[in-house]
């Protein structure tokens, strides 16, 4: 047996054990998923939730069995009564091994794309896997909460509660709003709520000060939906100088050159700039797409656009766009 099966096999057996407890004393489960959206969703859900429930919320990437246990190990007490747990998945029957000790009453999808594709071996079987709460839920008896602005969602789950919005923020301040009514709280606790929502770093984060100019930070795991998503806001803001800086996106597989081939010709007319990082695959076919319709600079690492971009001479205020982080050595 491969070593980490056997790690997580261990920690699962754990985790079961401690779960079972504590629903014993009346505590509900919440398992979030998908291949993006998760984390923002359960940050924004967090924020309104602990306005009524104590609640126990894994924290930044701690969506694998050791993330979990560790959270359950060292954070869980006798108070919480709302458990929200993130889990990530890179293999078919991983998000139903989870929901097998996890046992959630309330199961989120939050989206389906071209993410980790290499790992899971095709777009059929990460359809398949990233849908699999979905079956668990049902059989459970439990709720399914869906995000309905996402059409392969659409395609694959036939009954769910569903979210939607008109931007990625709405989507998910919704999809949160969605899960705590279907917790317990109600219209009125909701909106009360809602004032405390937080932004969730860089995870299309807007800021002014953190790199010396504004910057709409979407640099944590990008996948070619919210890459799309990103675009599409930034070719709105016609007023500013618009900025693109990406990598280009990972582990696509043997789909990755036409992925961002089709990801280049998204960006015309949406960026007036483009500074791709690093020369590569993935940015050869990004500059393929875009076929010399926008302007390309090139630069080694992802930070180097500050320099870069206080040396142009710019017409207009530039806002710039951090889609994806790639380390050095991926």
């Amino acid at each position: 047996m491969d070593l980490r099966i056997l790690r997580d096999t261990i920690y699962l057996y754990w985790i079961g054990r401690t779960i079972k407890h504590f629903k014993s004393r009346g505590g509900k489960v919440v398992v979030i998923t998908g291949s993006y959206g998760k984390t923002s969703v359960r940050e924004l859900l967090s924020d309104l939730l602990r306005q009524k429930y104590q609640i126990l919320s894994t924290s930044r990437n701690y969506n694998t069995a050791v993330g979990i246990a560790k959270t359950l190990r060292w954070e869980m007490t006798d108070r919480v009564e709302i458990l929200i747990l993130e889990v990530g998945a890179y293999r078919v029957g991983e998000i139903s091994q989870f929901c097998k000790p996890l046992k959630p009453d309330i199961g989120v999808i939050t989206g389906i794309a071209r993410q980790h594709l290499s790992r899971f071996g095709s777009w059929e079987k990460l359809k398949s896997a990233k849908t699999e709460i979905s079956r668990y839920v049902n059989k459970a008896k439990g709720i399914l909460i869906a995000n309905g602005s996402d059409t392969t969602v659409r395609e694959l789950i036939s009954e769910a509660s569903w979210y939607q919005g008109d931007n990625r923020e709405e989507i998910n301040k919704n999809g949160a709003k969605t899960i705590a009514k279907a917790v317990g709280m109600n219209p009125t606790e909701i909106h009360e709520a809602e004032k405390y929502f937080r932004p969730v770093p860089s995870r299309f984060e807007i800021t002014n000060d953190r790199y010396g100019m504004k910057v709409i930070d979407d640099s944590y795991n990008s996948n070619d939906k919210s890459f799309v998503d990103a675009l599409g806001y930034l070719g709105r803001l016609k007023k500013c100088m618009r900025i693109l800086v990406t990598p280009g996106l990972v582990e696509l597989g043997s789909e990755s050159d036409k992925i961002h081939t089709q990801l280049g010709e998204k960006i015309i007319g949406n960026a007036d700039i483009v500074i791709l990082v690093g020369r590569n695959e993935r940015t050869k076919y990004l500059a393929k797409g875009i076929d010399g319709k926008v302007k390309i600079y090139w630069i080694d690492k992802t930070l180097d656009f500050m320099e870069l971009v206080n040396k142009l001479e710019l017409t207009k205020e530039p806002i710039v766009l951090l889609e994806n982080d790639v380390p050095e050595n991926y």
